[in-house]
């Protein structure tokens, strides 16, 4: 079969896979490679296939016959991609490292290079990667959170928090980055700031919402008992001597049973700060 002929049935190949007929898809490049054993984009597509498949063994395969016939950074690359899946992340490193020695402006190969120390536990390598690639791409969200977390875990809160905050800069509803701020904000024992971020996810995200519209939803009147109203409760709470951080907490329910779920955060972030000092 002529050259011509091959390339318009790789190109439908290309598109069967596109469409999600993967089956398809692979049956067609493989009657491809039967007539022209040194396809090498064929080689390419049938690596990347598996992968997505999750037949790794049979993806690292394919790229490794791609890079037999031809050297480059995007084979090394997926290589090292396909080595990352299988956990075995110093054979990652050293793919990786080749494809950057043949591109060093290609940064997916810096980010999951960084990634794949991480996994080998070494956070200084892992920190430098991260690093060069918000160098070229200030708003990388995963290097930027990855470097968060590496700062939280060397107890650096301030430029931990500082990189989450560039996130949320842009994504100002992400709820796992808020969430992250908020226990970093309260591992590094700033309590006021931690409180005002759960506020925040209170009115943002979905969870958070259905628990504080179930709670509104429910007549005050429901909690009243012959110990009292719900106001009475929260008046003799707040009436006595010495207010210890179980009586804190049993506020802070009093007024999330009332829906002042503001007012209940700020509670239970007092008694968790009364809780720490007495402990």
């Amino acid at each position: 079969m002529n050259k011509e002929a091959l390339i318009k049935r790789f190109n439908i190949a290309v598109e069967l896979e596109k469409s999600g007929e993967y089956l398809t898809a692979l049956n067609e490049y493989l009657s491809i490679l039967r007539e022209d054993r040194k396809y090498r984009d064929v080689y390419i597509n049938l690596g990347s296939l598996y992968s997505r498949m999750n037949r790794l063994e049979e993806s690292l395969r394919y790229f490794e016959k791609a890079l037999s016939l031809e050297k480059d950074y995007i084979v090394y690359f997926n290589i090292g991609c396909v080595f990352y899946k299988l956990g075995e992340y110093k054979k990652a490193v050293i793919n990786l490292e080749k494809s950057r020695n043949i591109n060093q402006g290609f940064i997916p190969s810096t980010l999951i290079m960084g990634l794949s120390y991480s996994r080998l536990k070494n956070i200084k390598a892992a920190e430098i990667n991260f690093q060069k690639v918000l160098k070229s791409e200030p708003d990388n969200r995963v290097a930027t959170t990855a470097l968060a977390i590496i700062y939280y875990t060397q107890r650096r809160f301030k430029e931990s928090i500082s990189l989450l905050d560039h996130i949320l800069l842009k994504e100002s509803g992400n709820i796992k980055i808020q969430e992250l701020k908020s226990n970093i904000l309260l591992k590094a024992g700033k309590m006021k700031e931690s409180a005002e971020e759960f506020k925040k996810l209170s009115k943002i995200s979905d969870g958070y919402k259905f628990f504080d519209e179930f709670v509104k939803s429910v007549p005050v009147e429901a909690y009243n008992d012959k110990y009292g109203t719900i106001n009475e409760k929260i008046e003799n709470l707040q009436n006595k001597d010495s207010v210890d951080g179980e009586s804190l907490i049993s506020l802070s329910l009093c007024h999330l049973l009332k829906g002042d779920t503001d007012k209940a955060i700020d509670l239970l972030f007092r008694a968790k700060k009364k809780n720490n000092t007495i402990n």
